[in-house]
């Protein structure tokens, strides 16, 4: 943890030697629906799914959600611009590691949903995200469990409308200016690195989905269904192949386009080169512009 200075917010730390536009971009673009942009990623889950199948035969629970999640931790750590935010027309560096996902409790259509948020560490392997994914779903997975983000809104929505929307604008108004208090920070699953939609649990493609203006959410993932494809190659032989669309929604006001094409670059290779997951990464690039 860096030591804080004036300027910075209890949940993040403020961009100092960016570039010039990253102190004019936030007044041009206000809110993240002005700056959003779309990025396809097509993953290959060959050498995924093989580890997968041993690690199962050794008694391991694990799946490409996993994998995935553990490829999204190590592009962060290693591409660390990615774990920014705009807020009160300001850039910052998040100071933790977090990723926000929904939770069917029963697949069904009548059964509520709950959204549960990750932290882990940026030296974190497989094995690490995967116990922390078990552990936490496991937590919430129950009909008649409510996590802390539940309770709170059973509470708010009893209140009447114009109560309840005079609190959500005055705690907006904290958040704009770093000072919501952090009970709510907390259970928000908006105030996070990267909000995750796996659409291929329920046979889906994956979508393009926005961001939310309330938060301090930069980037949104959604994993597709698995399929197989046929491959053309070089010397023209035709190879089948297992892959998985992807689909990310960024707010552009974080990094230039450029560095986020490098994060979708490396988390392409991870998938082509999993075993890299299994150990901790070499070194954790911090942050250089706060």
């Amino acid at each position: 943890m860096r030591k804080r200075r004036f300027g910075d917010r209890y949940d993040g730390y403020r961009i100092r030697k960016g570039d010039p536009t990253n102190v004019i971009i936030p007044f041009l673009m206000k809110e993240r629906s002005d700056s959003l942009v779309y990025f396809d990623c097509e993953l290959d889950l060959s050498k995924v799914e093989e580890l997968i199948r041993t690690k199962r035969k050794e008694g391991m629970d694990i799946g490409v959600l996993d994998y995935a999640m553990t490829a999204l931790v190590r592009c962060m750590s290693q591409y660390p611009r990615a774990n920014r935010f705009v807020a009160g027309r300001r850039l910052y560096a998040r100071n933790e590691l977090l990723i926000s996902m929904a939770v069917k409790k029963k697949i069904d259509n009548e059964t509520p949903e709950t959204i549960v948020k990750f932290k882990f560490n940026p030296e974190d392997t497989v094995n690490d995200v995967c116990k922390k994914i078990r552990a936490t779903i496991a937590e919430n997975k129950g009909v008649e469990t409510s996590n802390s983000l539940d309770g709170l809104l059973k509470v708010v929505n009893h209140l009447p409308r114009f109560v309840y929307s005079a609190a959500v604008n005055f705690v907006t108004w904290l958040d704009f200016h770093g000072k919501m208090p952090k009970a709510i920070n907390r259970v928000s699953p908006f105030h996070t690195s990267i909000f995750l939609t796996n659409m291929g649990s329920i046979g889906e493609e994956a979508i393009y989905h926005h961001i939310y203006n309330w938060g301090t959410t930069s980037v949104f993932f959604a994993m597709g269904r698995k399929k197989k494809i046929n491959v053309l190659n070089s010397d023209g032989t035709i190879t089948e192949k297992k892959i998985m669309k992807t689909r990310f929604t960024a707010d552009e006001r974080i990094a230039d386009g450029l560095y986020l094409a490098s994060f979708l670059k490396y988390m392409r290779h991870l998938f082509l080169n999993p075993e890299l997951l299994e150990s901790a990464p070499e070194k954790i690039i911090e942050d250089d512009q706060v």
